[in-house]
């Protein structure tokens, strides 16, 4: 009896470091497998421009965009992107960089130019680049009735200008070379020829805009001419140049 208990046990010796051997394998695949799984997915994609730009406020539109980390290139005009995480709305972030790429054509969708700004909260604890698309200038103000503290340099700036003539024109297509323009709202007065000015934030890049009316007014003692843009707002004349936006390369 003793002597069959003692041959058990060695078999069973004998076995366990080989369990233990096809085990290991395993193991190594499942880890292996979720690292796979949390890898950022990246894609590289052509660089057109690169700039800096003044430091400007800005507040989700809606949603969750995308925040991606951009890796560039030293000797190509090529910038590689990973999604890092999501901005979350309800906050304002600053910008102070962007540029623009073009993306690669796929069976369903062209390929396409994007402008993506590299935008931080004020305490630097988020940061990434994010489709300037996704994002309205101005910082995040709360329009649920509660109470927000705004300083004097925050207040939207209006201002009332004499109204010299007003109509609608012919649809016709324009575009920017530099600078983004200024974006109003315009508030034209019912019993006097008055047109009262706002500042709602600036046109997007690499498009091209549709004017559907015109205006001029008397603004610092000369007369000043505005188009009316599409699904914009009033944008200085003289910022525009007539016809449609054609990539530079």
């Amino acid at each position: 009896m003793m002597k069959k208990v003692a041959m058990i046990a060695a078999a069973a010796a004998m076995v366990l470091p080989l369990g233990l051997g096809a085990i290991a394998p395993a193991q190594v695949e499942t880890t292996a497998f979720a690292a796979a799984k949390v890898a950022a997915k990246k894609t590289t994609l052509t660089l057109i421009s690169s700039q800096k730009m003044k430091k400007a406020a800005y507040h989700v539109k809606s949603g969750k965009p995308v925040l991606y980390s951009a890796a560039f290139a030293a000797d190509k005009a090529k910038v590689t992107m990973a999604k890092k995480g999501t901005l979350a709305g309800e906050k304002t972030y600053y910008a102070t960089k962007k540029i623009v790429v073009k993306t690669k054509a796929t069976k369903k969708a062209k390929a396409k130019k994007v402008t993506y700004a590299y935008v931080k909260t004020a305490n630097n604890k988020v940061k990434g680049w994010v489709a300037l698309s996704k994002l309205t200038a101005g910082k995040f103000m709360a329009a649920d009735g509660k109470k927000v503290v705004k300083k004097a340099a925050d207040k939207v700036t209006s201002k009332t200008y004499t109204l010299v003539s007003a109509k609608s024109i012919k649809k016709a297509s324009y575009h920017f070379k530099s600078n983004n323009p200024a974006v109003f709202t315009g508030k034209f007065a019912a019993d006097k020829a008055k047109v009262t000015l706002t500042k709602k934030g600036v046109l997007p890049d690499s498009k091209t805009f549709t004017a559907t009316k015109k205006m001029t007014i008397k603004q610092n003692k000369k007369n000043v001419k505005y188009l009316y843009i599409s699904k914009q707002g009033w944008v200085k004349a003289s910022a525009l140049t007539a016809g449609k936006f054609m990539a530079a390369d």
